[in-house]
């Protein structure tokens, strides 16, 4: 309540719950210049964005789409940065989860994450000089071990050095790379632009990597022991074979093989009819590709119905568009040949089903049994690795054990493929990085924590009337024709930066200040204050805000909320303001020296005037009084 102007008669004079009305019109006026009959306050709590949360490398998506959209690159490429080592890379070939996580998506179509990454990433390649580098710690006299220089070893180096540690990447291929040299075409990824990062990270110092060493012949369990630590990361490259007869004819071989050579340059040969068996994205690069070097067809032959393939969306149907065929719920029974080459199969309808025991097996429908003529077969049912030089009792179902924060045995961490079967390349740098951060952990002598949990911003606790409905841009791409004709012509192409800012533009900043001025502009009571238009900068001065919450429904992106004036829920997840009650910042429900003092002044010259009058009266107190404060009826 406002006291200007206002006499308050002597019985208003005492605080209700030492909070209001104040003790005098002057004393009250200093602490409340306008008043003060709040219930709720409002109080600024950044949230985390969507797709931050399910990035498995944790990037700051939000922050550097702010940045794009400023036309800020630089400070956009460097935001990427601190979480992962090569935006290029991962602008191409990741597989998105941020995107299909997007709040936009439930307004019209989701933001083009995966496009922006790559334009920062390329603008970064093109600086003349490594940002990041002046700024690095001095190297330290610690050395950690990383076998597998793919993206989980990597990852795990460059996190390293920017903590200041020294890193020895072993890795059994001629280049560096792992799988992302190995295993993903030169049409997805061009060799031009991993050699590009990879120099980049290498540039950084303190990181060197050993090719053509490959562990248990090269280098030992024990001598991997006598580092500081190790991270393995060795990826899962061995692919499975397809027991059926026929499966030794010649013209039958392994897809993640036949990429490896393709990747590495080397001579391999693909027939004019191919037949891929599998359902995954290795079967769907293994059929594009054979397109390219064959010049034939493809066909992908997959127990996986139709809806069931595991083949990232965007690939299907650029395999459809290229002219991949497809027969689902089929199953080879065998292969033919003559003189040992291979001439055709014999294919059957089959499905998916679970067995007795829960697991999934596959049953062939009989008499559904007939033949295909093809030169040329490769599989794509699986991968593996071969890890007969680690110690036994590291191993479970062929893959390796780890504990909740990805340590194995001491300090030797494990991340990748071979803890959690094949997957993606943003899921090994995750690895990597968390790997990196953990091993400093226990190197400075401290103990592991799971990492804090998060409030995720869902989409309806946006303010979703401030943001208009614009169609989302997609990247160009090659035509199908000429991406068939030749292996190295990429086939998702690149933003322009008329493009890059624009899709960044259609960001709803969910859960975060983006410096819109709503609050500022909104509040009746002049209470925000802000000296730039910019996440952090803006605050609220509780002396004057009445607690209207103007500000806080208005408020596009949710980083404004209401919170009880005297009775948090939660003290330790807000974010507190300073008030008139409070003796230091943060404190909650304690009095101000002032304010004490005001009050017990009030109090004492109040029972002092009662007894006065008691005494001056009769001589006793009036009935149903105890003398005290309050006891008055």
């Amino acid at each position: 309540m406002s006291v200007r102007g206002t006499r308050v008669p002597e019985h208003l004079r005492l605080p209700i719950a030492g909070v209001t009305p104040p003790p005098t019109e002057q004393d009250g006026q200093r602490l409340f210049p306008t008043g003060n009959f709040r219930f709720f306050r409002p109080v600024y709590k950044d949230k985390t964005p969507p797709c931050n949360n399910a990035c498995p490398t944790g990037e700051q998506i939000q922050k550097y789409l702010d940045f794009v959209k400023h036309e800020r690159f630089l400070d956009g490429y460097l935001t990427i940065l601190e979480d992962n080592p090569m935006p290029s890379v991962t602008g191409r070939v990741c597989y998105h989860p941020c995107e299909t996580a997007c709040n936009r998506k439930d307004h019209d179509e989701p933001i083009g994450i995966r496009n922006v990454e790559r334009y920062l990433g390329d603008y970064g390649l093109q600086l003349p000089e490594n940002p990041i580098k002046a700024e690095l710690p001095e190297l330290g006299d610690k050395t950690v071990a990383i076998v597998g220089s793919g993206p989980g070893g990597l990852g795990c180096a460059y996190h390293l050095r920017r903590l200041g540690y020294r890193s020895v990447i072993f890795e059994a291929m001629s280049k560096p790379g792992g799988m992302l040299r190995g295993g993903i075409p030169h049409w997805h990824l061009p060799e031009e632009i991993l050699d590009a990062e990879i120099a980049k990270l290498l540039d950084l110092g303190g990181i060197e990597i050993r090719c053509n060493t490959r562990m248990g012949e090269d280098v030992g369990w024990d001598e991997l022991r006598n580092y500081d630590a190790a991270f393995l990361a060795v990826g899962q490259d061995v692919g499975r074979r397809l027991s059926v007869d026929g499966a030794d004819l010649r013209g039958v071989g392994g897809a993640l093989e036949f990429l490896r050579e393709a990747g590495m340059g080397r001579p391999v040969k693909a027939g004019k009819r191919v037949l891929v068996i599998g359902g995954g994205n290795t079967a769907s690069d293994a059929a594009r590709s054979a397109v390219r070097i064959g010049g034939g067809t493809s066909t992908i032959v997959s127990l996986e119905s139709a809806d069931e393939l595991l083949i990232v969306p965007e690939d299907l149907e650029q395999a459809r568009d290229e002219g991949i065929e497809f027969k689902p719920n089929t199953s080879v029974v065998r292969f033919l040949g003559e003189n040992g080459v291979l001439t055709g199969a014999v294919l059957c309808e089959a499905r998916l089903e679970k067995d007795e025991h829960g697991n999934v097996v596959p049953q062939h429908v009989p008499g559904t049994e007939y033949e295909v003529s093809c030169d040329s077969v490769l599989i794509a049912i699986g991968q593996t690795q071969v890890l007969d030089w680690l110690p036994a009792e590291l191993m479970e179902r062929g893959l390796v054990k780890a504990d909740e924060y990805g340590r194995a045995q001491g300090h030797v961490f494990v991340g990748g493929d071979v803890t959690r079967g094949p997957a993606m390349v943003v899921d090994a740098l995750g690895d990597g990085k968390r790997a990196a951060r953990n091993i400093d952990v226990v190197l400075r002598g401290e103990g592991l924590a799971p990492p804090p949990e998060v409030e995720v911003m869902p989409y309806e606790r946006l303010n979703t009337a401030y943001f208009k409905h614009a169609p989302r841009i997609e990247a160009p791409m090659a035509s199908p024709a000429e991406r068939r004709r030749d292996q190295k012509v990429e086939v998702t192409l690149a933003y322009s930066k008329e493009q890059a800012v624009a899709e960044s533009d259609r960001c709803m900043s969910c859960g975060v200040c983006n410096g819109c001025d709503n609050c500022y502009i909104v509040c009746p009571d002049v209470s925000v204050m802000r000296d730039t238009r910019e996440n952090g900068h803006y605050s609220i001065r509780t002396t004057y805000c009445k607690g209207c919450l103007v500000c806080v429904q208005e408020c596009p992106t949710g980083c404004l909320e209401k919170v009880p004036e005297m009775d948090f829920d939660e003290p330790e997840a807000v974010t507190r303001m300073e008030t008139a009650f409070a003796p230091y910042d943060g404190a909650h429900a304690e009095q101000s020296a002032f304010t004490k003092g005001l009050i017990e002044e009030a109090i004492a010259a109040s029972d002092a005037a009662r007894r006065q009058s008691v005494n001056g009266s009769n001589g006793h107190a009036p009935a149903g009084s105890n003398g005290s404060r309050g006891a008055t009826s």
